[in-house]
């Protein structure tokens, strides 16, 4: 099939005020002229910011059930939700005098991740609800103003629906330290750490000590793909 031949007769007859640009391409280096009324813009782009601009569609599952609930591929990598309800863990904390390895309720969870980067937030109740509020985890080692998990020496995988769960497993393993462990709890401030001990023995989590997320942009779980992935 000769494209050529096709194409001319389909441009020459497309109206002059349809073309709403056109992009120009230089050894190197590409030009977007863009049209709007009387003004012509011309702005000069990256081979790597064209590649990006034809590849922002991304395909999405939307809401899956019962523990993965996301899957999505974009221009970053896969990213992928969890959901993990009311359950007790086995976790290794690292205080001044000793390695402490406790069980523990912990509240229901939603473990997101997009390439190489995971994050974690606590919810309340016992189901997943899309409009639900998200809380900070009430665990160290994960950074205050985005919730995104710092492995430490540890390097997790890059997220896919198959190596995720790789991913959670790694996180739990991993033992805990006092790294980024203030204002996690509501009655201990200073260091979630304490609370964690203290719940050794216990039936669940106690609600009242979630302490609401600071980033600005995700408050629900309907956010997370939006502003992460």
């Amino acid at each position: 099939m000769n494209t050529e031949a096709n194409a001319q007769p389909i441009l020459s007859n497309i109206p002059t005020q349809e073309i709403l640009g056109y992009l120009i391409i230089l050894r190197g280096q590409f030009v977007l002229v863009e049209k709007e009324g009387n003004k012509t813009q011309h702005k000069f782009l990256s081979p790597e910011a064209v590649e990006k601009a034809f590849t922002t569609k991304t395909v999405s599952s939307g809401w899956l059930s019962p523990n993965m609930l996301w899957w999505e591929k974009t221009p970053s990598g896969e990213g992928v939700i969890q959901f993990y309800p009311p359950q007790k863990y086995s976790v290794s904390i690292q205080t001044l005098e000793e390695n402490k390895t406790i069980t523990i309720p912990m509240p229901a969870f939603l473990f997101a991740g997009c390439d190489s980067s995971y994050y974690l937030w606590a919810i309340k109740g016992k189901t997943f609800k899309q409009d639900c509020q998200l809380y900070k985890a009430p665990l160290p080692n994960i950074w205050d103003d985005s919730n995104r998990i710092c492995f430490g020496r540890n390097t997790p995988p890059a997220c896919n629906p198959n190596s995720i769960n790789k991913a959670w497993k790694l996180f739990w393993s991993s033992p805990f330290n006092q790294d980024l462990s203030q204002n996690k709890s509501k009655s201990h401030l200073h260091n979630v750490c304490d609370l964690l001990i203290s719940l050794q023995g216990t039936r669940s989590f106690p609600a009242k000590e979630l302490v609401t997320s600071n980033y600005q942009r995700i408050k629900t779980p309907n956010d997370i793909p939006r502003y992460i992935f």
